[in-house]
């Protein structure tokens, strides 16, 4: 966790580029390892793991025993307003929804700066059968990729097996690869293209600005 360690660069925001990842209540130290691993190798983008954060009580709708999504995205945009970040997922043990869904894995601004992430309903087969440490994770770091391209404004996409495919299932979701396809690489490459270009005329205009 090297950002949280280093506050003179949060001060000058020299980390903006990165994207923070905050466990939200008890979800496990290594779910929140693993998802920012595969942010760093599919994404190419610094994370830093910061500290835990507690899961806000208000966001609980006691009729559906769930924590409501879109309150806690604004939650964590409230909470992460002053932190130098470009994007922010948080990771939570418990579930989340949506009025028009049941259920929802993660969810996310598109085009935004936050996203949040359940593992509550990942660790089970349909039939209640574990899944078993390995493919829960795997099904977390998929969910987290595509709610962190959601805030890259990547859109669902059409091919089955690509990590902007929607997946309303576990089964579904099993489906997907760990990499986007062609399609979505492209658009993703061209973001990160935009993203480096702005990091350098912000780089240059701050030198031409410095004494």
């Amino acid at each position: 966790m090297r950002a949280a360690e280093d506050a003179e660069g949060l001060a000058e925001g020299r980390l903006h580029a990165a994207i923070a990842v905050v466990p939200m209540g008890d979800v496990g130290e290594a779910a929140v390892r693993i998802v920012a691993a595969n942010i760093q190798a599919v994404l190419g983008l610094p994370t830093d793991r910061l500290p835990r954060i507690a899961v806000p009580e208000a966001c609980y709708v006691p009729e559906r025993r769930q924590y409501d999504a879109a309150g806690l995205i604004g939650h964590l945009q409230a909470w992460s307003a002053g932190l130098p970040y470009l994007k922010v997922l948080a990771l939570l043990a418990a579930d989340m929804g949506v009025p028009i869904l049941r259920f929802v894995f993660g969810e996310a601004q598109l085009g935004g700066r936050c996203a949040v992430v359940s593992a509550f309903r990942l660790r089970r087969n349909p039939d209640g059968t574990d899944v078993g440490l390995e493919y829960s994770y795997e099904r977390l770091a998929k969910v987290a990729l595509h709610e962190t391209g959601h805030t890259f404004s990547l859109f669902h996409c059409d091919d089955p097996g690509c990590l902007m495919h929607f997946a309303p299932s576990v089964e579904h979701l099993d489906r997907i690869r760990l990499f986007f396809c062609s399609r979505c690489d492209f658009l993703w490459k061209e973001t990160r293209k935009s993203l480096a270009m702005e990091r350098a005329l912000g780089k240059r205009s701050t030198s031409r600005q410095a004494p």
